[in-house]
């Protein structure tokens, strides 16, 4: 591994300034919604707070780390991260070595802290697809070269699945389709995966009664108030009290007991309740500002000689954490059904802000040396579209 030259550019300011915005928003909001919730099960208001605070000074000295890491020099690592990455989310599975939570074994237990293995998975899988479409290009044109990467996702959503963790198999199905797509995949090979995904998906839904539940909250949680559909309407219940103003910075009644998982999954809930619409929908805005900064920078470095393995690199973290963001504002406003995933940069949790916070600084380390225009300029549009590369 070596670093680059200290001497080089500054990575882009205002991706920095909006990373730092939402993470400074989360730690207050984390603080907010938990706190009462932390006294009385930890004697702590500060318990989940201080401990929020420690996983982001963690992952903000692997933010710095990635940020300053040659990307080139770490291409030839990538098969062996893979490999890496598997055997971590297949050892997670062995029943004394998982931890379980909630029903789910996905965690490994490291002292008084514990981690996913699927966070760092999702980096490993975005910097290996990365890598492998752009060496790999041309064998895209025909449907075989689709084959491995069907086969692969195949054993990454078969070893989430044994974890009980449908919604990051979502996420990295969906990431590993736009890589595809950017890589200059034909469009009518996209039918295949799509055709062999939606079935496989609705078997998933199926054959899991805890998942069948979690549908129809969605589709009426009032059927079953107290039981699946508990969760949804605390949420919305939430979002109705905020209104426009909001009930204030603290003053969320929803967090009190009420509203399950207040400071992880749903904490766009207590802030919805809290800050109002003006809040949640200037949080919205934030990431859609920082979506938009992460594909046009992707479609700046595809335009360099050689870039498309970067370009694809940015395209997939930031695609990563937009779907990501998209699937935890769908799920708490009831426009999608109840999943585990928590809001990047905002929600509660160690794996989740760390390996976010590496993933950013892979941006950062990208954007090096890049003039990108304002996001206030005409020209700041995304423009996914200018990512293809036409095989």
């Amino acid at each position: 591994m070596s670093f680059k030259n200290q001497k080089e550019s500054s990575p882009d300011f205002f991706l920095f300034l909006l990373t730092l915005i939402l993470v400074t928003v989360g730690l207050i909001m984390v603080y907010s919604a938990s706190a009462i919730l932390a006294h009385d099960r930890y004697g702590s208001s500060y318990y989940f707070f201080m401990r929020q605070m420690i996983w982001i000074l963690v992952g903000s000295f692997g933010m710095w780390v990635a940020s300053r890491v040659d990307l080139e020099s770490l291409r030839a690592l990538a098969i062996p991260a893979l490999l890496m990455g598997l055997f971590l989310m297949v050892l997670v599975c062995i029943p004394g070595i998982g931890r379980t939570v909630g029903g789910a074994q996905r965690w490994f237990r490291l002292g008084p802290f514990s981690f996913q293995p699927s966070e760092i998975m999702k980096i490993i899988l975005v910097f290996y697809l990365a890598d492998s479409l752009d060496r790999r290009r041309q064998a895209l044109v025909n449907f075989s070269g689709l084959l491995p990467y069907m086969v692969l996702l195949g054993i990454v959503m078969a070893l989430l699945e044994k974890q009980h963790d449908f919604g990051t198999a979502v996420l990295l199905a969906l990431v590993t389709i736009l890589l595809l797509f950017l890589a200059g995949l034909k469009w009518v090979y996209f039918l295949i995966p799509v055709s062999v995904l939606v079935p496989v998906f609705i078997f998933l839904v199926e054959s899991a009664s805890y998942r069948m539940k979690r549908i129809t909250a969605f589709l009426n949680p009032w059927d079953d108030p107290q039981g699946a559909g508990f969760q949804l309407i605390q949420s919305l219940i939430a979002i109705g009290n905020g209104w426009f103003k909001g009930v204030g910075l603290g003053n969320s009644t929803q967090k009190l007991f009420y509203l399950p998982a207040p400071h992880t999954d749903f904490i766009f809930a207590v802030i919805s309740e809290e800050l109002g619409l003006w809040g949640a929908g200037g949080l919205v805005f934030l990431f859609m500002v920082f979506i938009l900064r992460g594909f046009k920078m992707a479609s700046i470095v595809s335009q360099r000689e050689g870039g498309l393995f970067q370009s694809l690199l940015a395209s997939g973290i930031t695609g990563l954490i937009g779907f990501q963001a998209l699937v935890n504002l769908g799920v708490v406003t009831g426009l999608l059904p109840t999943k585990g995933i928590p809001l990047p940069l905002i929600s509660y949790g160690g794996s989740s802000m760390v390996f976010t916070l590496v993933s950013i600084g892979i941006l950062f380390n990208i954007s090096r040396g890049m003039k990108i225009p304002s996001p206030l300029s005409a020209g700041s549009r995304s423009e996914v579209s200018a990512l293809t590369v036409n095989g």
